[in-house]
């Protein structure tokens, strides 16, 4: 997919999201049949932050993913950035009501221009986000240019399974029933059916391991979740 107007793409999502943000974690839950929190912990489980590590979850959206790293009882410092402010606003209610204020800080702003200097962080983690970025091939520069040596990407995202039997089930759940359901729930007219549009669009898993092997990540590879429904890519930025 081509975007040729970036600037009126990125204000339309933005819109779009700021628009369902009050629905968006049930919607989540529902769609998902509850497989969400599932994808979250094992993409968390893959990035493996320990010690004092200094964690950025891009396109943090609500905070699931800053939730589950802070839930591990880790000493790591985490940074969510996201450039909805309703959906930042959400996420920062349930990080104070669960008392994680003091290891999680925010940042409104664009995964594809990263407000944070170069080597700042030892693990990018992006769930379900870079699909809705403008230009993803420079978004993953950003996660390149902000990790240390050593540092590792991990990106979850939706994917298309193979099977030509779950391929024909998926398509007619994520292209029939989900976009009603979501659409009709988060009260936006088409929220749910850019959805799987923009499914469609993205890059299968081989060819995305090539866009993120060309930034100059190392050893990357990815692993496909429930049936193919979604892929875990993980990548190494190592030392020049």
């Amino acid at each position: 997919m081509i975007i040729e107007d970036t600037t009126t793409f990125t204000l339309q999502t933005r819109e779009m999201f700021t628009s369902i943000a009050p629905r968006y974690d049930f919607l989540n839950r529902l769609l998902s049949v509850g497989q969400d929190k599932y994808w979250r912990k094992r993409a968390v489980d893959l990035l493996d932050p320990i010690g004092r590590d200094h964690i950025l979850d891009v396109a943090t959206g609500t905070c699931d993913i800053v939730m589950e790293i802070a839930s591990r009882n880790l000493s790591v410092r985490i940074f969510g950035i996201d450039f909805s402010q309703c959906m930042l606003d959400l996420g920062r209610t349930k990080v104070t009501q669960n008392n994680y204020d003091k290891l999680i800080s925010f940042q409104i702003g664009s995964g594809e221009y990263l407000p944070f200097a170069n080597e700042s962080f030892d693990g990018v983690i992006c769930a379900f986000g870079i699909r809705n970025f403008a230009n993803m091939q420079i978004g993953l520069r950003e996660f390149y240019r902000v990790l240390k040596p050593g540092g590792r990407v991990v990106i979850l995202e939706f994917s298309v399974p193979q099977n030509q039997f779950l391929h024909a089930v998926y398509g007619w759940y994520f292209n029939l029933i989900l976009p009603k359901i979501g659409n009709l729930i988060s009260g936006h007219s088409n929220a749910y059916t850019y959805l799987p549009e923009s499914v469609a669009n993205f890059p299968n898993q081989k060819k995305f391991v090539e866009w993120i092997e060309k930034t100059g990540f190392k050893k990357v590879s990815f692993a496909e979740l429930t049936f193919g429904i979604v892929s875990i890519h993980h990548g190494v930025k190592v030392s020049d």
